[in-house]
């Protein structure tokens, strides 16, 4: 244990240690249901042109990294760059007894580990791509207006919530949205009456509303 620890506390190791503890603390945060699974929000359609993206989306796209949400995409990203990092300083380290080499080495070995576990992602998320668009409910899907959910997140407002919502046997996962006067919070019921399918987010209301429209 102590072993392991060494390396992984020491760089190039250090780096992404650093970078896999801070997303812990984010998966925490979604547990508790104080962030949106997807906050980031920078998941892209699989069907999507490259040539309609720009920038940061248009790298993901080229790089097979799309389809998910960003935040699963660093998760297994920074994991397998920690893991292959991990495996070339504790066996190919050994030898180096220069400081400045090491810097050197540890340089290289970061860029090498973060090249590698780009493919590897990649390939890791290739069958999460369905699982993610059926968790959604599609790109396009009103087949679950009028239906109840059940709050998941601390709150809902109009710029943040999440729910739940039983659909032909499976458990959707919901990006959802309501008015403040409702004050929807952890394990209230609503019901959804509206859907945006340019930013896949479904508004809530309560019972007493659904039923008086």
């Amino acid at each position: 244990m102590n072993e392991i620890w060494s390396i992984a506390s020491s760089f190039p190791t250090s780096i992404f240690t650093t970078i896999n503890l801070i997303l812990i603390g984010y998966w925490l945060i979604v547990a508790f249901g104080l962030l949106d699974f997807d906050f980031f929000d920078l998941d892209i359609d699989t069907d999507a042109d490259v040539s309609d993206l720009s920038g940061f989306a248009t790298f993901l796209a080229t790089l097979g990294l799309t389809g998910v949400p960003i935040t699963i995409v660093l998760t297994i990203l920074m994991f397998c760059a920690w893991l292959i990092s991990y495996i070339a300083s504790k066996y190919l380290f050994f030898w180096v007894e220069s400081e400045s080499l090491m810097w050197l080495i540890g340089s290289l070995t970061s860029i090498g580990s973060l090249a590698l576990a780009l493919p590897i992602t990649a390939w890791c998320i290739r069958p999460l791509r369905k699982l993610f668009k059926k968790l959604h409910g599609g790109s396009d899907n009103k087949n679950l207006l009028g239906r109840p959910c059940r709050v998941r997140s601390s709150k809902v407002n109009k710029t943040f919530g999440e729910a739940v919502c039983d659909f032909d046997g499976a458990s959707l996962l919901l990006k959802v949205r309501a008015d403040e006067k409702y004050q929807f919070k952890r394990g209230d019921t609503a019901y959804i009456v509206d859907y945006d399918a340019t930013k896949s987010v479904y508004f809530l209301v309560d019972k007493n509303d659904f039923h008086n429209s």
